[in-house]
């Protein structure tokens, strides 16, 4: 049986994991954004081969995903990698929408379930180091 304070904390920690996760995702895309805005505009003055295009998307995906799953996760103790998770997928859907909306394309393809594996594994990765790897604070002992 649960008393009163208990759901009451489990209603706090639910609503941090959901302000947490609306954090990342706003932090993924304020570091897509401005990238793909930049190489689309290097794109039009540089002659880059188009071979390459699906590699720098993959590698802005890849640092935003990982950063986004640190940034809402460092101050979690445990399940950062659910929230980074939880990201990626959140991150690749309005993604696939937009882009979806964007070029009238709906179908989901080896390219969108490979771009849903590496938001969701890059998130996950990401919570994992901010949970383990931001310093928590230490209790001092008396000697």
């Amino acid at each position: 049986m649960i008393n009163k304070s208990q759901a009451a904390r489990n209603i706090i920690n639910e609503h941090a994991n959901i302000v947490t996760v609306a954090k990342g995702i706003l932090i993924s895309y304020l570091i897509t954004i401005p990238i793909f805005a930049l190489f689309a505009y290097i794109l039009t003055f540089v002659d880059f081969p188009e071979k390459y295009m699906s590699t720098a998307v993959i590698i802005t995906t890849l640092l935003s995903m990982i950063i986004a799953g640190w940034t809402a996760a460092k101050n979690m103790k445990s399940r950062g990698w659910l929230n980074g998770a939880v990201i990626g997928v959140i991150y690749m859907g309005v993604l696939f929408l937009l882009s979806s909306l964007a070029f009238r394309n709906f179908s989901i393809d080896r390219h969108v379930a490979m771009m849903l594996i590496i938001g969701i594994l890059s998130g996950s990765i990401g919570g994992i180091l901010g949970v383990n790897l931001t310093s928590q604070p230490r209790i001092k002992t008396r000697k």
